[in-house]
């Protein structure tokens, strides 16, 4: 059993850092001014991700089945500061195995469809670069042993993702968006990065282990922090109105940012952090009516989209929801499966949507009628009033973006304010150049006298 488990931690160590090394020399050759063929490029993808997935597929097989034990790896002390280390160190369970699985397989299914999707464009290198960082980032997510590696895998997956919102660079409303995700992102993060610091506070280390033995008052504290880190990248009310926006990056990056594995990791850190959620009722509570909210919002807003791209975005962030849910009843194993199919149907989904637009338009012209939609049967069920104030209500998208706008104008407003109050008291406390040499001038007699 020894040698299976050193032979499963060598195989570990080799699914993340193929990711990495394929990155490596992607961004090397791009830094030193080479940019390889969009065929090499795309050999070079395959190849690791090919073996990355079937290792991958090993270790989350030998974990199903109880032939391995949590598999750990240690790669050494990055950064050691006053008592603080910071290790690159990984550790390997069924839930953590599922996300790597889907990590790896995803990624590179997307790489495949990208190459003729993106075939001569502008962006081909730009776009494979950055889809390895988010697979890098995504692999320490998932097998990060310690909560800051975690944080760290977060930070990249989400600087990757505003990136690739922003992937038509030459629009201002790509880049704009782009900003937008990433500032919701930051809002959240905060979170994530106080979780970290409490969490080594109150335990000593940021081991996501030390969890189960911590004090109710801490866990509940990091547990909170902890929720609110994982709702800007699920798109949880109220931070959703940056999701339809990412939808104006190319199809193959909605497939595996927002519909498969980025949306994703909101749920799986909750499943990780599961101990700190324990620890209160009414932090689990407060998932669920958070799950409920969003599920609700998004299906309603959802139901109004003209587009198939945002339709589909709305329609996985009311699954997140749901998945929320689950957490929050303690349905672990339900919410982990669930996440799991849910993220194979979403990007097949996405990735055929054009084509589904398509069939859609044969099918109309087939049947020389529309074809019915779905959910009639319960939106009769509602009172005709109350179902077109529902309807503008969702039109509007309950309003979030005019409340987030109207909050930031509020914020801003405020920083200017304490800006002026700022800049007048540094007026105040330094003296200009002119009174100080009058008052040296004034100075000189008393001191000649003494």
């Amino acid at each position: 059993m020894s040698d299976l488990q050193a032979l499963a931690g060598h195989a570990l160590a080799l699914t993340l850092v193929l990711p990495a090394l394929a990155l490596t020399f992607l961004g090397g050759g791009m830094l030193l001014g080479h940019r390889p063929s969009e065929h090499r490029v795309q050999q070079l993808l395959a190849a690791n991700m090919s073996l990355a997935a079937i290792l991958a597929s090993a270790l989350l097989l030998g974990l199903a089945l109880g032939w391995l034990e949590p598999v750990s790896v240690n790669l050494g002390t990055l950064l050691a500061v006053r008592g603080y280390h910071f290790d690159l160190a990984f550790r390997l369970d069924w839930l953590g195995a599922l996300y790597l699985w889907l990590d790896v397989v995803l990624c590179g299914l997307v790489g495949a469809f990208s190459a003729p999707y993106l075939h001569q464009d502008e962006g081909y290198h730009r776009f494979y670069l950055l889809l390895l960082v988010f697979s890098v980032g995504l692999a320490l997510i998932a097998a990060g042993a310690g909560l800051d590696l975690v944080f760290a895998g977060w930070e990249v997956v989400g600087l990757s993702s505003a990136l690739l919102i922003a992937y038509f660079l030459r629009r201002p409303a790509p880049v704009e968006n782009g900003l937008l995700a990433y500032g919701i992102y930051r809002i959240t993060d905060v979170g994530l990065l106080l979780a970290v610091v409490s969490l080594h506070h109150y335990a000593g280390t940021t081991s996501l282990e030390s969890l189960p033995s911590l004090a109710p008052s801490a866990a509940l504290a990091i547990g909170a922090l902890l929720v609110f880190g994982a709702m800007g990248k699920g798109a949880i009310v109220p931070f959703t109105p940056w999701l339809p926006r990412a939808m104006e990056g190319p199809t193959p990056s909605s497939a595996i940012f927002y519909g498969a594995l980025s949306i994703h990791a909101s749920p799986f850190l909750l499943l990780r952090a599961a101990p700190a959620l324990e620890s209160s009722r009414a932090l689990q509570a407060c998932v669920v009516v958070l799950g409920a909210l969003t599920a609700l919002h998004a299906t309603s807003v959802g139901r109004v989209q003209t587009d198939i791209k945002c339709s589909l975005g709305y329609a996985s962030v009311a699954q997140v929801g749901l998945m929320w849910i689950w957490v929050g009843l303690g349905l672990y194993p339900l919410a982990a499966v669930h996440m799991a199919g849910h993220a194979i149907l979403r990007t097949w989904q996405l990735l055929r949507a054009p084509s589904l637009l398509h069939e859609r338009h044969g099918l109309i012209q087939a049947l020389g009628a529309d074809l019915s939609e779905t959910g009639s049967l319960y939106a009769r069920l509602v009172p005709l009033p109350l179902r077109r104030a529902l309807y503008r209500w969702s039109l509007e998208r309950w309003f979030l973006e005019d409340a987030g706008a109207l909050l930031a104008g509020l914020c801003r407003r405020v920083l200017l304010a304490l800006d002026v109050l700022d800049r007048r008291w540094a007026a105040l406390l330094d003296r200009p150049p002119e009174v100080e040499d009058e008052l040296e001038l004034r100075l000189e007699p008393l001191e000649a006298e003494q």
